[in-house]
């Protein structure tokens, strides 16, 4: 099974465009594919049977995921671009041999663990090695837990409405995150009320994570 274009190295698919502070890394995800499949079973499914747009789907859904490990790893953008790159080539060859769709993000991350550690043992002296390539991201199920709950709240912010989802995302995602005064001449709002509507908006979020079952006191 040859790997889609989109994965090689020059594609710039994993070209970060802005920095993620929830999860601590640069990633911007294509949002072109909403319509497939919402459950991990059907999206696997779909990826199987070669529909390019669930792949793509796969791709955004867990990038995120899959670039914050190499980074806590303690590389560099390049160095965890190709660590990305990697893995998702890996995946690609190997998805068929997933038995339990639900297994997926606890196979992403045993994989993309492998491939950091690699990568650091190739290309780093070994006092570097000494230093950094001791697991830096906890157990696994704690990783689950911790990237399971980062992609409930951002399947929340997309369907928070306007404005709240861009003041959200500008309060808690941007880095450095920005002044209430650039917010204020950003979303053309006194700078006094950037506070409020701030909070109105985290309350409405919370609702929308209450719907989705969420709990985050829990």
């Amino acid at each position: 099974m040859r790997v889609p274009r989109i994965y090689h190295q020059k594609s710039g698919l994993s070209s970060p465009s802005g920095v993620d502070r929830v999860t601590g890394v640069s990633y911007n995800p294509d949002k072109r594919h909403r319509n497939m499949p919402q459950t991990e079973s059907a999206l696997i499914q779909a990826c199987k049977k070669g529909n390019p747009g669930a792949w793509d789907e796969f791709v955004d859904r867990y990038g995120r995921l899959v670039y914050s490990i190499p980074h806590r790893y303690g590389l560099d953008v390049d160095s965890a671009d190709e660590v990305f790159q990697n893995v998702f080539t890996i995946v690609f060859r190997q998805l068929d041999h997933l038995r339990d769709p639900k297994a997926v993000v606890a196979w992403l991350i045993t994989i993309t663990r492998r491939e950091s550690i690699l990568y650091c043992k190739k290309f780093r002296s070994p006092l570097e090695l000494d230093e950094n390539t001791e697991d830096p991201s906890g157990s696994l199920p704690e990783m689950i837990q911790r990237w399971e709950r980062q992609h409930y709240i951002h399947q929340a912010l997309e369907r928070l409405g306007s404005p709240c989802r861009e003041l959200i995302k500008a309060i808690f995602l941007e880095d450095p995150a920005p002044s209430y005064e650039e917010l204020a001449r950003r979303f053309q709002m006194p700078a006094g009320s950037i506070g409020p509507t701030r909070g109105r908006c985290l309350r409405k979020l919370e609702v929308i994570l209450l719907e989705m079952g969420i709990d985050l006191d829990s």
